[in-house]
């Protein structure tokens, strides 16, 4: 069994956005990545920051990774196939393998199983999405979910300013104190 502080579902905008910050404060997190972020469909971005031409889906996704390994995220090629709770912290089970932590993201876009499975109610339009607070937390505590799941719209640069936030609330709940993450 491997341990991390955050297990992070999903590779998509908003689950890597959370990985780089994590990683930028180094507090421990390995994404769970299968490669199905609906931006990988996507050809051309026309309206995120920085590209003024656009650039393509795939190729956003892997230069966001990359920074994020860049600063020590650990990314797996595998889905998550069940979260248990274990005590202050989680069991995360993927293919053979099982992961604790004390902290998991979910960044699964639309996929609510692993959220329903833990007891989540789900709310928001056609009752699709996962509540949670200003800080990303659901009602299970140490349980966090961010982009288009929490029903923020499925923007790119909106995903990835909510991983940021997200990411920001756990290194200071993780801390016990302010925390702001700067370029020197």
């Amino acid at each position: 069994m491997s341990e991390t502080i955050v297990v992070i579902t999903g590779g998509g905008m908003a689950g890597i956005s959370c990985a780089l910050f994590l990683a930028r404060a180094a507090v421990g997190v390995t994404v769970f990545d299968s490669g199905r972020s609906s931006l990988r469909r996507v050809s051309r971005v026309a309206n995120y920051l920085g590209f003024p031409e656009g650039i393509g889906g795939n190729e956003l996704l892997d230069r966001g990774r990359q920074q994020a390994e860049h600063f020590g995220a650990r990314f797996v090629v595998a889905d998550v196939t069940a979260i248990e709770r274990r005590g202050d912290g989680f069991l995360v089970h993927a293919g053979d393998d099982e992961f604790a932590s004390t902290f998991v993201v979910l960044a699964s876009n639309k996929s609510t199983e692993l959220a329903r499975a833990l007891g989540l109610s789900l709310g928001g339009f056609g009752d699709k999405f996962i509540g949670v607070d200003a800080q990303g937390e659901t009602a299970i505590p140490g349980l966090y979910a961010v982009g288009r799941i929490t029903g923020i719209p499925s923007q790119a640069v909106i995903s990835a300013g909510d991983g940021a936030k997200t990411a920001i609330a756990l290194i200071q709940k993780i801390r016990r104190q302010y925390y702001v993450d700067h370029d020197t």
